[in-house]
Parts: C-alpha cells; structure tokens; sequence
C-alpha cells in the first residue's frame, strides 16, 4: 500500500481494491467508476490521472488541505467519494487513515483527524455516541455528501457547533463542483473555475478541465448566478397532482423534522388527481392531517402512505423506483 496510507483493521477485499487503484494510478491506466444507481441502472464512466488530479486540486484548494493534514476515509473505494479520498491524499502528499466503511467509523479511530467525507447515515450515528462525537467535533473540515441531509440532522450539527459543508456533485464531474455550509446557507458555490447556466430551470455545468461540452442535468434550480444555486429537486422526480407541481426532494427536506427514519415522497395513480402524492417510510408513523395543516398547504400533504423496506446504494441513497415496486397495491392507506 502507498507510504501516505495508513490501515486500520482493514479487510482484506478492501485492502487489495485500494492497492488496485494505487497500481492504476501509478499506471495512469483510465480508472473506472460507475454511477451511483439511484435513479436508474448504474452506468460505467472512465477518466484519466489528470482529470482526477484537478479535480482533486479543487477542493484540496478549497479546504487548504497540505502535508501536514491527517485524513480518514471510511467510504468503500468503490464509490466516487472513496476514489476521491485517495486521489486528494496522494495529490496533497497527506497521510490517509483508511478503515472499513461502517455507521460508526470515528468508535476505534484513535488519532485526531483534520479531514473527513461522510454519507449523512454515519453522521447520524457518530451523533448518538459521545465518544464519537467528541472526535467528531475536533475535525476541522466535514464534508457531508452521498444523499440528502434531513433537518433534524442540520439542526443536530448546529446544536453541536459543529461546521459541516454539504457536497453537489455527480460521477460524470468526478465528485462535486460546488459546496454549501450546512445550516447557515441555502447557495451552493461554485469551486474555482466551474460556472453554471440554466436549461429549462435544470443546471447545466460547465466544467472544462473534466469535459470541454456543457454537462446537462436534472436538477432543478434557482440560478442566483454563474457561480450560485439554490437546489429544489430532480425534474424527473416532479409529481403533478392536481395540477400542482410538487418537488419531492424539496418537499421531504420540510417534513423530515416531522419524521424519524429513512422516508421519502412519491406518486401513484389516480383517477381524479392524475397522481397522487404518497409517502413511503422505513418505520410506522403516527403522523395526520391535522399536524401538517398549519405548516403545509393541501397538495403538500400526502394522501396515502405505506411502510417499506428501503432499497438504497452503497453511498446510501434511496432507489426510489425500485422501493416503489416494492409497495403492495392494497396496502396503501389513507394519512
């Protein structure tokens, strides 16, 4: 393994997966990721040691991360955010703590750590351990990506004083192009050299180091300007009930401080709405109308919900389409 990598207790199988990498990029052989899954069949995109090298500058840049910085990266290898860690630790001639990905992955850590990415489940339980926590709170610069970061989590953050940046990105940019400090901004801000435009209120990248063509995405956004956004939500996952344009994501952000666990929002047909919106929980609530009422208007308010197990990905987002599939036509009832 590289002189800058340090393992803790590291499994085999994950040993040998980041000696692979160590023999690609020393080959400059393209390396291979894939797309996350979670909104359809993973797809494989190559890249070269240099298109990983500037974005790794990036944040490095970003973060003024340098030799004397200890990181930890407990996120499998596989993703683009493991890929990353090691990619930004062998640019910046920084030590890396590598352990098995796990919720808890500060409960062995023993040295102080300056940088770390985490998914927003592993932030959820270091919170619940006071050890952990108290390592938690030494690291200099949280990055929290992955998935979409609950209210009742930021809150949490807050509560703690603990300073956290929340990652937009995708595996066609090579990890993020822009950042937002959790729960003291809405913008996210572009990293240098990366600007935005709007097609159709979906953002489009432009990103010339990574692709020399214009990046389109499904994201809906407020375009604030060519360095700022607002995020709403996926257009592929906007539910027209009614004649109401509904951004689930956006919408789930609200509720989430009304909800424990994993849930997220969705649609199914029906005859007089065209869709109905629906709400899909990992646990049973004890959750009604009259609740919400004061806080969200009528075609905010879920008309059905059922309980399911959820399908997630690796970096722990939800398959949305493949947990709808998974729900019981007759089992649907009325919140």
């Amino acid at each position: 393994m590289h002189p800058l990598f340090k393992s803790i207790h590291l499994k085999e199988e994950l040993l040998v997966k980041v000696e692979t990498f160590c023999q690609e990029w020393e080959n400059e052989v393209p390396i291979r990721i894939f797309t996350s899954g979670s909104t359809g069949k993973p797809k494989e995109i190559s890249f070269s040691k240099e298109q990983f090298i500037q974005s790794a500058k990036k944040t490095i840049a970003f973060f003024d991360l340098n030799e004397n910085t200890k990181a930890l990266l407990c996120l499998s290898p596989d993703t683009i955010g493991g890929k990353m860690m090691l990619v930004r630790a062998l640019v910046g001639n920084y030590t890396l703590n590598i352990t098995n990905p796990s919720l808890d992955p500060f409960d062995a850590l023993e040295e102080q750590i300056d940088f770390v990415a985490l998914v927003p489940a592993q932030v959820s339980h270091i919170l619940k351990n006071p050890s952990s926590l108290s390592k938690l709170k030494l690291v200099k610069h949280l990055l929290i990506g992955g998935a979409e970061i609950p209210n009742e989590l930021v809150e949490l953050l807050k509560l703690h004083g603990i300073k956290a940046y929340q990652s937009y990105g995708m595996t066609e940019t090579i990890s993020h192009v822009a950042l937002r400090e959790i729960g003291t901004n809405t913008e996210y801000h572009a990293l240098p050299g990366i600007q935005f435009t709007c097609d159709h209120n979906c953002l489009t990248v432009h990103y010339p180091e990574i692709n020399p063509n214009p990046i389109h995405t499904t994201d809906q956004v407020e375009l604030l300007d060519k360095q700022r956004f607002i995020w709403k939500g996926r257009a592929d996952f906007v539910i027209n009930s009614g004649g109401k344009k509904i951004h689930p994501e956006a919408l789930e952000q609200r509720l989430s401080s009304y909800i424990s666990g994993r849930f997220f929002l969705s649609s199914i047909p029906h005859p007089i709405w065209g869709e109905a919106l629906v709400l899909l929980t990992e646990q049973p609530i004890s959750l009604n109308k009259t609740t919400l009422a004061d806080e969200f208007s009528a075609h905010e308010i879920p008309k059905f919900t059922q309980t399911v197990s959820m399908v997630l990905t690796d970096s722990g987002k939800i398959q949305r389409d493949r947990t709808l599939q998974k729900c019981q036509d007759d089992a649907w009832i009325s919140l």
